[in-house]
């Protein structure tokens, strides 16, 4: 199993895949944002990707590849970087409603959704890597390599000079136990009233490990 940093053409190779990767990290809290059926979920996210430098871009993962196959991403960055690379996802949608592939209406829908979503994410300081995404292939899931991949971004992280790697988890997902397995520590549990109590989204858990440790 290989860790790598996509090139271009890997990065487009993963394209049409990303999508099943992410919404798997939070199914509910996606559905609840950009709404079911993932009409839009899917384009916005893959075209996320091919952008350099957004919450979503191949420029900012790292994917696993069994052979030619990929099985597995995580995307992650810098504290002031998740904020910073926020503001280009407007271009995205910009290009969505000029190809048409999505209505003025959703595209309100979605802001005002994801706005409120955002309640359910703490702070992220300057000084901590943040892991948006760690989503492995359900072929490969038991194997191992979710541990592979994180364990790659705590020890990138900790070689960058971040003091403390965060993510935020839904708690109803299984990866939660995962997490504490390999030294995560939950520091706050958050709940935003339109998704949680009226959407049925669930609560999210910010975990954190501590970089200065011992690996």
């Amino acid at each position: 199993m290989e860790l790598c940093t996509p090139d271009a053409a890997l990065a487009e190779k993963a394209a049409p895949l990303v999508p099943d990767f992410i919404h798997a990290t939070g199914p509910s809290s996606y559905d609840y944002q950009f709404g079911p059926g993932r009409d839009l979920f899917d384009p916005f996210i893959e075209r996320a990707w091919r952008m350099p430098r957004t919450l979503f871009s191949h420029t900012e993962a790292t994917l696993a590849l069994d052979g030619e196959a990929v099985a597995g991403v995580e995307i992650g960055y810098g504290g002031r970087d998740w904020y910073g690379l926020k503001p280009p996802l407007r271009q995205v949608t910009i290009e969505l409603l000029q190809a048409g592939t999505v209505a003025p209406e959703r595209v309100k829908q979605m802001a005002q959704r994801t706005h409120l979503a955002s309640y359910l994410n703490p702070y992220v300081p300057e000084n901590a890597y943040y892991v948006l995404a760690l989503s492995v292939a359900e072929s490969h899931r038991g194997s191992g390599l979710g541990a592979k991949l994180l364990t790659n971004a705590i020890d990138e992280a900790r070689k960058a000079g971040y003091r403390e790697l965060h993510l935020d988890v839904l708690s109803d997902n299984a990866a939660v136990g995962f997490y504490r397995r390999m030294g995560l520590v939950p520091v706050a549990e958050t709940v935003a009233p339109e998704p949680c109590r009226e959407h049925s989204v669930p609560m999210e858990i910010r975990m954190v490990y501590d970089l200065g440790r011992a690996g």
